[in-house]
């Protein structure tokens, strides 16, 4: 099977009239999935670490698949001498590293094809040696159709660290106190680790639903899993937590709803 993907590779193919329109479909999008999948899984054989897949870069890779489709070749660079380092450059997509597979089948199916293409590159020394990069820790993935034709383009890059951290909480809790009531969120984080280049968390940030129905932040050592807030009432009270990574990148909120006793306390 190899040797066939191989003479593809080289060999030109001719390309019927209703072959002309490049086709995308969500089973393309599934099939991008299933080769970062197996991607992934040799650079594990081999004892790498996972890359992670960067949707920008993927939207270069749809291009240069599309590209090679729509114009009928199959090479790194493009006629009008734009390759995939330019197209990221160009796209403000910052990359220090930055290597290309590409393959393509003909008259087999799309499942076959992305099931197999990994195993294509791994097959292929210069191929293997990208996908298996030590320096990498982000790829790009696209395919195109045309006809019965499919294109497969992988980009890896080493990029700075561009996945936002998370948080989960772990307990919530209260405590009468002189005055009102005390409340306490307990929370970890952690920064989804890359091949290379994880930033780490610099910091938390807790807010507070307020009155008014916005969000208002509650201040502390930033640096801290755990926050104590003082209130007067009680109540329904709903705070938010996130992460910020060394990199800027902020994680999603998560969110915390605690009842607390209604009513004002005096003095203890």
């Amino acid at each position: 099977m190899f040797a066939v993907l191989a003479a593809a590779l080289v060999l030109p193919t001719p390309v019927a009239a209703s072959d002309r329109a490049v086709v995308r479909t969500p089973k393309l999008r599934a099939a991008e999935t299933r080769l970062l999948k197996d991607i992934n899984r040799v650079r594990r054989r081999h004892g790498r670490k996972p890359l992670r897949l960067d949707k920008r870069t993927s939207s270069v890779a749809r291009a240069r698949s599309s590209d090679m489709a729509a114009k009928r070749y199959f090479a790194h660079v493009e006629p009008d001498g734009d390759d995939a380092r330019r197209i990221l450059r160009r796209r403000a997509i910052s990359a220090s590293e930055v290597t290309e597979n590409i393959g393509h089948t003909v008259g087999l199916s799309l499942k076959a094809g992305s099931n197999r293409m990994a195993t294509w590159w791994y097959r292929s020394r210069p191929h293997r040696i990208q996908m298996l990069a030590r320096d990498i820790n982000y790829v790009g993935i696209g395919i195109a159709r045309r006809g019965s034709r499919f294109t497969y383009t992988a980009i890896f890059t080493r990029s700075r660290d561009k996945t936002g951290p998370r948080v989960v909480i772990d307990e919530t809790s209260w405590r009468p106190v002189a005055g009102g009531w005390q409340v306490t969120l307990d929370w970890h984080g952690s920064d989804p680790k890359l091949a290379v280049g994880t930033a780490g968390i610099r910091r938390f940030e807790l807010e507070r639903r307020s009155v008014l129905d916005g969000w208002d932040r509650v201040e502390g050592d930033p640096r801290r899993s755990q926050r104590s807030i003082g209130l007067v009432g009680g109540g329904e009270q709903r705070f938010r937590v996130r992460a910020v990574d060394k990199a800027g990148n902020k994680g999603p909120w998560v969110y915390a709803q605690v009842r607390v006793p209604g009513g004002r306390r005096g003095s203890a």
